[in-house]
């Protein structure tokens, strides 16, 4: 929804256009307006006649290459980014933008570790560059590579939430609990959330601190009561303090919403509900139909805890 800040600036752009109309800049800020509001082929017009005034508005093909990504189209994308680049090499948002195609859209996280490094090396302190080529490290299994990233990024931005949280996923991984515990409170230090809570439940329950882990779990339901995960990994620590009424509401809560969700989003509520078979058999499914890549399974905070069964490593191989 276009909010009464954004509309005003799209009048007022107009207005400008109107007075200056062979002003291919207006026509990019203009674009870039129009995409604030989600007003995707409007700014992809904008963008175009910037353009037809300016075929070297690097600025230009940087926002269309934004409309195409969001409009999931990756091949377009992919080549407004390159243009960008080629008429500009030092900005570093087409370098960011065509690195998130390639790591969310395709899947090729070398081409995504190449495009994050490139920008890199005009932009070496920019702390959501390091932040997105550590999480592509992550996605690689160059696990050390990834934690180097995201620490440089909170190095030059403490409350840099995005490698906060990509941080404790790794951490989380590797089983280095301390750590990853470190993270999600410093991430909460930042803001109240419902993600880091649900990660800290998951750990004090792996722990035996089951009193923790309801408290964490518990918030974590409360900021987002439609998360099915937090609620079945509360269900799960219920049962084990006894208190099985509570733990019954709970999942019935849960599976209800898990049962809404796709394939994989079930063998996520298996996994932390405890029901291995049912998760694998689920998982399957999921990969079979393309819904997940292997790679953020491999990392993905509901399975952090199932990674020495054999089955799930080979589903993860395709063995």
């Amino acid at each position: 929804m276009i909010t009464e800040k954004t509309q005003e600036k799209i009048l007022s752009l107009k207005d400008a256009i109107a007075n200056h109309p062979a002003d291919s800049a207006l026509y990019v800020d203009l674009g870039f307006a129009h995409f604030e509001a989600e007003q995707f082929e409007v700014a992809l017009a904008a963008f175009r006649q910037a353009l037809a005034l300016n075929p070297a508005a690097a600025a230009a093909h940087n926002g269309s290459g934004r409309v195409y990504e969001r409009l999931g189209d990756a091949q377009a994308a992919l080549g407004a980014y390159n243009e960008a680049i080629a008429l500009d090499p030092t900005k570093i948002p087409p370098y960011i933008g065509l690195g998130i195609i390639y790591l969310d859209q395709l899947g090729n996280y070398e081409a995504a570790a190449t495009a994050f490094g490139n920008g890199l090396m005009y932009h070496p302190d920019d702390p959501f560059a390091l932040a997105l080529l550590g999480n592509t490290y992550a996605h690689m299994g160059r696990f050390e590579d990834a934690i180097q990233m995201f620490q440089r990024a909170i190095h030059l931005e403490p409350t840099h939430d995005f490698a906060l949280s990509n941080l404790s996923l790794v951490y989380l991984h590797l089983g280095q609990w301390a750590k990853m515990i470190d993270s999600c409170q410093r991430e909460l230090a930042i803001a109240d959330d419902a993600e880091p809570r649900r990660l800290l439940g998951y750990v004090y329950n792996r722990l035996g601190q089951y009193e923790d882990a309801v408290a964490q779990l518990e918030r974590s339901v409360a900021l987002n009561p439609a998360d099915y995960e937090a609620r079945g990994a509360l269900s799960r620590v219920y049962r084990k303090l006894g208190r099985d009424s509570a733990a019954d509401a709970q999942y019935t809560q849960a599976n209800a919403l898990a049962a809404q969700d796709n394939e994989y989003g079930q063998a996520c509520f298996a996994a932390v509900t405890d029901d291995l078979e049912k998760a694998l058999t689920l998982l399957a499914i999921a990969l079979t139909k393309g819904q997940v890549r292997p790679a953020w399974v491999r990392i993905d905070p509901e399975f952090a805890f199932i990674q020495a069964e054999a089955r799930f490593q080979a589903l993860l191989t395709g063995s």
